[in-house]
């Protein structure tokens, strides 16, 4: 008797999923989408993402290439943050889903990672989603004595 002989899972180096991580790659440097969006869909996002720091809500923003995160904030200029009680985090990713958009919530920080094929077109609506979401949230919060 010998035991157990654990060896791997039945996914580790499977042949498939190596063919189709070979193809992606090959897609990825075929149609330059890293190139793409460092030149060109980043900075044009980068763009639209920032101006978010205009609402009354946001205390931060940032991004790096097609990842953004913006701080949700109970005072702009200080920065203060909502008792936890309010939970501004959550509230805002369930109604950003509600819109039609995909954000996480961590804390009261509000992330994005796009696709790295994210149109022009497609980074307006998502900050379009972002802001509705933002303005609603800031309603719902002002509604139950938070701001």
């Amino acid at each position: 008797e010998c035991g157990e002989f654990a060896h791997g899972f039945t996914y580790s180096g499977h042949p498939l999923a190596c063919a189709a991580a070979l193809a992606n790659l090959s897609i990825l440097r075929g149609e330059k989408i890293v190139e793409s969006v460092r030149e060109d869909r980043g900075p044009y996002l980068q763009k639209l993402w920032h101006q978010l720091r205009e609402h009354p809500l946001v205390g931060e923003t940032r991004m790096v290439g097609l990842i953004g995160a913006l701080e949700i904030t109970a005072d702009k200029d200080t920065r203060g943050r909502f008792p936890a009680e309010a939970a501004a985090g959550p509230l805002c990713r369930d109604i950003v889903v509600k819109e039609g958009l995909v954000m996480r919530a961590v804390g009261d920080t509000m992330i994005i990672a796009p696709p790295l094929v994210l149109s022009h077109d497609e980074a307006d609506e998502l900050v379009v989603k972002a802001t509705r979401a933002l303005d609603l949230t800031h309603q719902d919060l002002k509604s139950r004595g938070f701001l």
